[in-house]
């Protein structure tokens, strides 16, 4: 035998790559092994919850280890790792109560309303809080979309409006309602008040009608004061175009006076009537005139054949704020007289005006007993250009007597008295704010083109 064989001989044969009992197992085994390795993006697992868990414990797993069972003093949360993030040796656990936003899935995280996602994105962020009115009138007694931006899609809301002649404090009243304090300057106010350049010449101060939402979704509008001969005398002297169905200038200004009156008792909740002195019958004339004109209340399908004439109409409540008082006002007497006069005035209204709002809630007013339901809704305001005159050292370390409470406890006490009215649905249905601005541009509308108010018009001429 030659030595190549030989060494032939020596040398260990190479075993075959399919040969054995088991070959066909280990080379699965291998692939499977190797394949695990190769894999770029894990495999997504959902812990179960301890509650649902036999065990009472979660499922951890990594891709070097198999699945073991714990039991922590915790429920534990297994944190979804988005795919495109590159793998890393095991799974990170996050303990209840410790959970962030940016570890849960944008999918399944909701932010709720005012929270900013850390995406940068604000699906349901509240609107900024105002700092001045909005015009939803303008002088040309036009509707405006100006207020839709700072509104809504909720339904709890509350609508408060205004209706007084001229100078007589309704933007004051307003702005100390919707939340400036006495002491604030009048720059500051929500709604402007009379200037003193306006006071001068006898102009008024606001123009049309303007529009402030509070935090507290309380909507205020404040509006131009009705029947002024200032608005008259403006539309004379720059000689604006009078439409042409109205015949002159001073019935003009009465029929805008009364849309704007007829639109405020369809869409507010509260009105305010401010005067300051007692008592101009033309004023209680007009309210009874707008409440005569104001369109009806538009009605669903089901109501519409009960043949009840009044079942759909609405009527807001009135608030009479008796502004600019003295001491003399604030008797018992004095007071009881005014609710008298007025009940009697208005004895055939169907405005709501009884029940809600009087002097003699948190003690007022002394001498005066529990409000009644028969009570007509009256609210005294002083004279706040009053100050004290004498300036003796002595008398200004003494407290002041006035007769009354102090502007800020009555300012306090016709918020908390106005807030707390029951607040009825202006429709058949339930509105959100957005959906009440629709319908009150509507109602606006309407008014204007309201066949009554056009025959009322041709009756003036």
């Amino acid at each position: 035998m030659s030595d190549p064989e030989r060494g032939d001989r020596g040398r260990r044969r190479p075993r075959r790559r399919g040969g054995g009992p088991n070959s066909g197992n280990r080379k699965i085994e291998r692939e499977t092994y190797d394949g695990d390795y190769q894999s770029s993006k894990p495999t997504i697992i959902l812990a179960k919850p301890s509650a649902l868990d036999s065990g009472g414990g979660a499922l951890s797993t990594s891709p070097s280890s198999t699945a073991t069972t714990s039991k922590p003093d915790k429920p534990v949360v297994m944190a979804i790792r988005p795919r495109d993030e590159s793998f890393s040796s095991g799974t990170a656990t996050v303990s209840a109560g410790e959970t962030t936003p940016s570890q849960i899935p944008s999918a399944l995280h909701r932010t709720p309303v005012g929270i900013v996602q850390t995406d940068g994105s604000s699906r349901l962020s509240a609107p900024l809080e105002m700092n001045q009115s909005i015009r939803i009138v303008d002088d040309s007694h036009q509707w405006s979309d100006a207020g839709m931006e700072v509104l809504l899609d909720q339904t709890d809301f509350f609508v408060v409006g205004v209706l007084g002649l001229q100078g007589s404090g309704k933007s004051t009243i307003l702005s100390l309602l919707a939340g400036n304090n006495p002491t604030d300057s009048i720059r500051q106010y929500i709604f402007p008040p009379q200037s003193r350049d306006c006071k001068e010449l006898c102009e008024h101060q606001t123009t049309g009608i303007n529009m402030f939402v509070t935090g507290e979704r309380t909507i205020f509008l404040d509006s131009q004061p009705i029947m002024s001969p200032s608005v008259l005398d403006k539309m004379i002297r720059q000689e604006k175009k009078i439409p042409p169905e109205y015949s002159t200038a001073e019935n003009c200004v009465e029929m805008q006076s009364l849309h704007q009156a007829a639109f405020m008792m369809s869409v507010c909740h509260i009105i305010l009537v401010v005067q300051d002195w007692f008592t101009d019958i033309n004023l209680i004339r007009f309210l009874q005139t707008a409440e005569m004109l104001k369109p009806s209340t538009p009605s669903s399908s089901h109501d519409s054949s009960s043949g009840s004439e009044d079942t759909n109409d609405y009527y807001p409540r009135i608030v009479f704020v008796q502004n600019k008082c003295t001491r003399d006002h604030f008797s018992r007497e004095t007071y009881q007289a005014m609710q008298s006069t007025l009940s009697k005035m208005l004895e055939t209204s169907k405005l709501k005006l009884k029940g809600e709002v009087s002097m003699a809630s948190g003690n007022l007013l002394s001498g005066l007993p529990k409000h009644q339901p028969t009570d007509i809704n009256l609210y005294l305001f002083p004279n706040m250009d009053n100050k004290k005159e004498s300036h003796d050292t002595v008398l200004t370390l003494l407290p002041e007597y006035r007769g009354y409470p102090s502007v800020t406890t009555l300012v306090n006490g016709l918020r908390k008295q106005v807030y707390s009215m029951p607040r009825d649905n202006l429709t058949h249905t339930t509105l959100s704010e957005k959906n009440w601005f629709h319908y009150a541009a509507r109602t606006f509308e309407a008014v204007k083109k309201s066949q009554l108010m056009a025959e009322y018009n041709r009756l003036l001429h």
